[in-house]
């Protein structure tokens, strides 16, 4: 009765629509269940921007659920297991979609279906299992911009890197195929068929010896010009996975001058540093502005080698020492964005504040930091979010640091203490 009330108080529906907007998805759809008036309100489109609903067993559901979907205007979807005839289904109901994400698809025949999907952008596919057929399928798929292929089984390479060559407007791909990098010479008529290309994740796996120092200098082939001033291909954003050295030789990058992000997930820790390709990677990236770094050398490998134009840093799971934070500080001081997350590291989290002023996002653990260090983050003036990574469920301990915190910074600063929803159309290959 309070909520059937508060209805027939003619409250602006859009007051409703902004309030609920705070809420999270668990949320909304208690407060949907209450009446039908809060129904409506819940399924209003602009509080679905940008959510994706997971599909399986398409076959078992109702009218009323694709109703909802339609009127909540959803885009993204992410469909496993789904038969022909589903296929089918889906685009009946959603033949505007953008985002489609393939999951344990083993009829090739259901891609002929994704070209009824005209405003198509980004397709996904993972863990599916095809034979001959793949690259037919994707010809009609032209529109598509951002294709990730992860995890196939029994499709020839030959076949998957056919039909990646034939999305020609692809500006992001995520090609996380096979145990060995792609050989030099097919890699290269591949880029060469991918012109707009900007972002590029590539899965290495193992390989016997180096690759060739020329592997991303595709500017000597077909369709680009030979200019070192062009970096071509003129990839912007770089992402290596289940990388280790010397895979890729110390001059492999030399002719991606235009790279702003760079990605390097290793496979495991490396304590030679010798080894490490990374400190002369880093040195021919004077664009550089994104910098991640999973598992590999220690950080003292290549410390003094991040350009100082790089403002967001991520270190996971590394082995960092005191000398390697201030040579970081000295090489990055003007970082806006860390995550911060290494295996190893015995000294003080206040002197991030010393290091790193002008800091306005900060990812960390909280285990083991003292009070009075976790509160010094409050020095952090520019500080607008502070993420505590290992805070799943909240202590009465940390929730009164928080407190705490939140009234030294005026509560300016957002804390977050438990990681949201993962995007299901991701890729589970990248930590990033």
């Amino acid at each position: 009765m309070a909520f059937r009330t508060v209805g027939d108080a003619q409250l602006p529906s859009e007051v409703w629509v902004h309030v609920f907007g705070y809420l999270s998805t668990t949320d909304k759809l208690n407060i949907r269940s209450c009446c039908k008036y809060f129904k409506k309100m819940v399924d209003h489109w602009s509080l679905w921007k940008g959510n994706t609903v997971v599909l399986k067993k398409l076959c078992a559901y109702t009218s009323q659920f694709w109703t909802t979907l339609r009127r909540r205007k959803i885009s993204s979807v992410v469909v496993q297991k789904a038969s022909l005839k589903e296929w089918k289904q889906l685009a009946l109901s959603l033949p505007w979609l953008t985002t489609i994400a393939v999951e344990h698809c083993f009829d090739v025949k259901a891609f002929e279906i994704l070209k009824q999907f005209h405003n198509l952008k980004r397709l996904a596919i993972r863990r599916c299992r095809y034979g001959q057929g793949l690259s037919d399928a994707i010809v009609p798929l032209q529109q598509v911009t951002h294709f990730s292929v992860c995890e196939m089984h029994c499709a020839p390479r030959s076949d998957i890197i056919s039909a990646v060559s034939k999305l020609s407007h692809l500006t992001s791909l995520l090609y996380h195929e096979g145990n060995h990098p792609i050989p030099r010479q097919i890699f290269h008529l591949m880029l060469n068929r991918l012109p707009h290309l900007k972002h590029l994740s590539l899965k290495m796996g193992t390989q016997h010896g180096s690759l060739p120092d020329d592997y991303f200098n595709i500017s000597k082939t077909n369709g680009f010009p030979e200019d070192p001033q062009v970096g071509q291909p003129g990839l912007t954003s770089l992402e290596l996975l289940d990388y280790m050295d010397p895979t890729l030789p110390e001059e492999a990058l030399k002719c991606l001058p235009s790279l702003q992000s760079l990605a390097v997930d290793y496979r495991d820790r490396d304590v030679d540093p010798s080894r490490c390709h990374l400190k002369t990677w880093l040195r021919e990236l004077p664009q550089l502005a994104i910098l991640n770094i999973a598992k590999g050398h220690p950080v003292s490998a290549y410390a003094h080698s991040i350009p100082n134009t790089v403002t967001s840093l991520t270190l996971q799971q590394v082995m960092v020492e005191q000398m390697d934070m201030k040579a970081l500080g000295k090489q990055a001081s003007g970082l806006l964005y860390l995550h911060f997350d290494p295996c190893s590291y015995n000294s003080s989290i206040g002197e991030i504040t010393k290091l790193f002023p002008q800091l306005m996002t900060l990812k960390m653990r909280h285990y083991n930091v003292p009070e009075r260090e976790f509160l010094s983050l409050q020095q952090l003036k520019h500080l607008e979010q502070l993420e505590i990574l290992d805070a799943h469920s909240l202590s009465p301990h940390l929730l009164q640091l928080i407190r705490k915190l939140q009234v030294l910074t005026n509560h300016r600063t957002q804390i977050i203490h438990s990681l949201g929803p993962r995007d299901p159309t991701t890729c589970y290959c990248t930590h990033y």
